[in-house]
């Protein structure tokens, strides 16, 4: 009797997948927080959008610069 394996779609695949850009966003959200002392759980509306900001900044800086990009075309901190 052989049985056959079948593969079954799942809700947590998304959860197991890894998305090397995610992880290295998350890489450079983290070590901000380190730096500048921010626990986000904890942070106030104007430390969480300071966080965001610079988090947005420094990863498409370091994205551009893996990518050979010019850095020029990255809209600056805090710029409407």
């Amino acid at each position: 009797m052989s049985i056959e394996k079948t593969r079954v779609p799942s809700d947590a695949q998304w959860y197991c997948r890894k998305d090397p850009e995610e992880a290295r966003f998350y890489e450079i959200f983290f070590s901000l927080c380190r730096k500048y002392n921010v626990r986000w759980a904890s942070a106030d509306e104007k430390e969480r959008a300071f966080i965001e900001e610079v988090t947005r900044v420094t990863y498409e800086q370091d994205r551009a610069k893996r990518q050979g990009l010019s850095v020029k075309t990255i809209r600056p901190s805090f710029a409407g």
